[in-house]
């Protein structure tokens, strides 16, 4: 097992099985060439260090050098290896709460700050695309997310008119509309958003990480830093490879991979497992008939499912829960009856890949801005929605820390509210797979 291996699995649940390696993901497979960073070989002295090296921390140090910052940036594994590489690539706004739920819990200041801002995550991400020639297989068809029954339904209608009466394009599909996009039955209800779109997250993740090298930014992968903690005025930040790193200022982007690091970023969030298993690229035929529009769709289940294709034709099934070390030809049976499900008519797939990731919960379903020490901050907690809010929060973090005034979506938080652990935590993954064997499928 790997040392970043070891910090992944440092804050799972005692039921989950080891994160297998990133080459393990269906998204390896089309990331193009893994970036090439040189190795950490003496003690460093940075204005700004950026302690992650997935999207969060890398849009914060793309920031920081277009500003001309010294900074640099380390990554325990390679860039992407953790959630940021491993999730379902859906670039969607805001979270999944309504504007009115975000308001109800930011307040009314923060909340339409927040409504606002994060509505515009996937432009921004389209913005980074463009203006640093990032090949990640954008696909602007949007997204969906389909209700699983009445009562989410309702709920779907409600947010639609909500968003509508804020100018968002989003809309309600229903009847022959929704079954020509999905090729099933199962959906009666979604909402079509057509601000989000999907992309290749281990490109996008590298693609990040070339684009700041291109910018003479200092970035340094395998590099596991193992204490942090202060001199002075300053940060002193220890590494397993023995050469500490002295910095002002210190974001972390570290997110669900925290591990002991520092309790105030660890100790407020629920990490929990994500999986994905993939077919076999399928062919033009079976294509027609599951999502034959082409669209990635994730439905309204509490353990919600997700359906996307790769750029070879590959299916994606994913859903929330760890997975144990030996589930591979469970999870595979288990991808076969969500199949058989949504498309009963289907022949039994044949798989390509198996994988999970970790990813961070709050308790109170939003994000959170942490500063619990002067010169460390950080944002923590996407929910599984990340990919857009952390483009966003990785620059705004860089903003902050520079001084430069921005619109803040969030409270800088000193402490936050701590997060059950332990016994709970094995709970919540016991339940989690309950929940997608049984009620998920019905």
């Amino acid at each position: 097992m790997s040392i970043f291996s070891g910090l992944l699995n440092a804050q799972r649940s005692h039921f989950a099985g080891k994160e297998n390696a990133l080459a393990s993901s269906m998204w390896f497979a089309t990331a193009g060439e893994s970036v090439v960073t040189r190795p950490l070989n003496s003690n460093a002295n940075v204005d700004v260090l950026v302690i992650g090296g997935g999207i969060n921390g890398l849009t914060a140090m793309l920031q920081l050098t277009k500003l001309g910052v010294d900074a640099m940036l380390i990554e325990a594994g390679e860039f992407g290896e953790g959630a940021s590489g491993r999730n379902a690539g859906m670039v969607n706004p805001g979270q999944f709460l309504g504007p009115d739920e975000i308001r109800a819990i930011l307040g009314v200041e923060y909340g339409d700050i927040f409504v606002d801002e994060l509505s515009k995550g996937p432009d921004l991400v389209k913005e980074i695309l463009i203006e640093h020639d990032i090949n990640c297989y954008a696909d602007f068809r949007p997204v969906i997310r389909a209700a699983h029954d009445t009562k989410t339904a309702q709920m779907l209608h409600r947010q639609v008119k909500l968003w509508s009466d804020l100018g968002q394009p989003v809309e309600i599909l229903e009847g022959n509309k929704l079954f020509e996009i999905t090729g099933s039955q199962r959906w009666k209800t979604a909402l079509m958003d057509y601000r989000g779109f999907t992309i290749q997250p281990l490109a996008y993740v590298r693609g990040l990480a070339n684009a700041v090298l291109r910018k003479g930014g200092q970035l340094y992968q395998n590099v596991r830093a193992t204490s942090l903690s202060r001199e002075g005025a300053d940060w002193i930040v220890s590494t397993v490879e023995g050469h500490p790193i002295r910095a002002k200022k210190v974001i972390m982007a570290t997110n669900a991979y925290t591990g002991s690091l520092h309790p105030a970023f660890a100790q407020v969030l629920v990490t929990c497992g994500a999986f994905g298993v993939a077919t076999c690229p399928l062919d033009k035929k079976l294509r027609g008939l599951i999502l034959p529009s082409g669209h990635s769709l994730y439905d309204t289940h509490k353990i919600p499912l997700f359906l996307r294709y790769d750029p070879e034709g590959r299916l994606m099934i994913g859903s929330l829960g760890n997975l144990s070390d030996d589930s591979r030809r469970s999870i595979e049976a288990w991808g076969k009856r969500v199949l058989k499900r949504l498309w009963p008519q289907l022949p039994a797939p044949q798989w390509s890949h198996v994988w999970q990731g970790t990813i961070g919960l709050t308790n109170h379903h939003l994000p959170r801005l942490l500063s619990p020490e002067d010169g460390l901050i950080g944002t923590i907690g996407c929910n599984g929605r990340g990919i857009a809010a952390n483009s966003y929060f990785g620059r705004m973090v860089a903003d902050i820390t520079m001084g430069r005034k921005v619109a803040r979506p969030l409270p800088i938080e000193k402490q936050a509210p701590r997060a059950f652990k332990g016994p709970q935590q094995d709970g919540l993954d016991l339940a989690m797979r309950l929940y997608r064997n049984t009620f998920l499928l019905d």
